[in-house]
């Protein structure tokens, strides 16, 4: 028997707090809600293990984090730490929240830090108290008449994510407990005329229709590939502040279509992995990243351009500085699946690119797959071989700033730039620890 039960809160954010996203130093202080941003949990059980998913409406997870509220979460209700997984929706108007990382897209908040871990507690609990018996399942692919994204990297192939992947849980009455939905496009609707409001963006409109039209009592998005994906417009764009919604709303009606489609689903019991992995880097001697440092120093056409790379080569040189002392500039991240009866969830800790997402959701080998992005640490972007090979080297003239931009902002980490082989590492040891759960 799967039990399943689901708990949200809102998230308060302080006033003036800064919000994460659309660059470096944007200093983006927060005057005002537009949509608010959500903390939901989900727990899943099947009478002999508990699988938990936290997910937040914010741009990104935090490796310590995710693991210090897992342990937490593993402690107060006596579960086992690898089932407990944290997603964020990957929106752009949320606070920053992240450690230790110096990223500058937006200064922690320390009121705001507090909340949220309070809250995850709070709806922790409050899921594991909700749980209550699944009668069905069933999952299908809504397809998009229309993309509601376009590729930033690549506009001329312009590969997108086809479908909106869904997992449909029911009451043994018939009525619908949970609905998790899983596309790829990044949360950059509402920006522009709403660079200063916090919102939850295209995604917090599909969640707040999906329950407000009957469609499901509680509904979970998981952020999709989307590394190279952005909104095929915005609010910046239109000069109009309902893009979000209007996004939003269009996805729920492909999503509402596709619902008639779905096949049904093993409850089956529940499975689960999780796997701290060192992921591949090139590591550079402290006289390399000065030499790089150099090299960006020397770009710009005008002050603004002079300024943005004059910061990327600051933080090379506190990287040459750390090296010197001994500091490992190495990346380890966690790498986690979930198993939820015929459906099955990869936890990706940062952003992978659309094409391996597709090759990892084509390649796993059982029950029904979900790729849930920006989870359980922040790695930044997981490009493309191809991308890779277009700037071997920092000094590489970019064409375009997307497509450059992924691969060389791993310095606001303090950390190596990844090796080209990043998504199909990430894609494999997925692929590795699938098998290997089945087995």
């Amino acid at each position: 028997m799967l039990k399943i039960g689901c708990a949200e809160e809102e998230l308060k954010v302080p006033l003036f707090a800064e919000l994460y996203g659309y660059g470096h130093y944007a200093a983006r202080r927060n005057t005002g809600v537009h949509e608010p941003l959500y903390c939901r949990a989900f727990s899943f059980n099947d009478g002999v293990r508990r699988a938990m998913i936290v997910s937040s409406d914010l741009c990104t997870t935090d490796d310590q984090f995710a693991r210090e509220l897992r342990a937490r979460i593993a402690t107060k209700l006596r579960i086992n730490p690898e089932g407990i997984a944290f997603a964020a929706t990957h929106t752009h108007s949320g606070p920053a929240l992240y450690a230790e990382s110096p990223d500058t897209s937006g200064i922690r908040n320390a009121e705001f830090r507090t909340c949220w871990e309070t809250t995850v507690m709070r709806v922790a609990l409050a899921a594991f108290l909700d749980e209550e018996e699944i009668g069905s399942a069933d999952a299908g692919r809504a397809p998009l008449e229309k993309p509601i994204g376009k590729n930033r990297v690549e506009p001329e192939k312009n590969i997108t994510d086809p479908a909106i992947r869904w997992v449909r849980f029911r009451r043994p009455d018939g009525s619908v407990k949970l609905l998790i939905h899983n596309h790829g496009v990044h949360g950059i609707a509402d920006s522009g005329p709403l660079y200063y409001k916090v919102s939850s963006d295209w995604m917090g409109t599909a969640n707040r229709l999906i329950r407000e039209q009957g469609i499901a009592g509680y509904a979970l998005f998981l952020q999709g590939p989307a590394g190279d994906i952005n909104t095929r417009t915005t609010c910046a764009a239109e000069k109009k502040e309902t893009v979000g919604v209007e996004l939003g709303s269009e996805y729920v009606q492909y999503l509402a279509a596709g619902l008639a489609d779905g096949k049904a689903l093993p409850l089956g019991e529940i499975g689960f992995a999780l796997k701290t992995v060192e992921f591949p880097v090139i590591r550079q001697t402290p006289e390399e990243l000065r030499a790089d440092a150099d090299s960006f120093r020397a770009r710009g056409r005008n002050d603004r351009e002079r300024d943005y790379w004059a910061v990327n080569a600051q933080r090379l040189d506190e990287m040459a500085l750390l090296t010197e002392k001994g500091f490992d500039l190495g990346s380890c991240h966690d790498l986690q699946v979930i198993q939820l009866g015929g459906a099955e969830i990869f936890f990706i800790p940062g952003e992978l690119y659309i094409e391996p997402g597709m090759t990892l959701l084509e390649k796993a080998g059982a029950g029904f797959p979900l790729a849930a992005t920006v989870s359980n640490g922040s790695g930044q972007y997981f490009f493309t071989e191809k991308s890779g090979l277009r700037y071997p080297r920092a000094s590489s003239t970019a064409e375009k700033l997307f497509g450059y931009y992924e691969i060389y902002g791993y310095m606001h980490q303090l950390r190596f730039r990844y090796r080209n082989d990043i998504a199909s590492f990430v894609v494999g040891n997925l692929l590795a620890m699938e098998t290997a759960l089945k087995g």
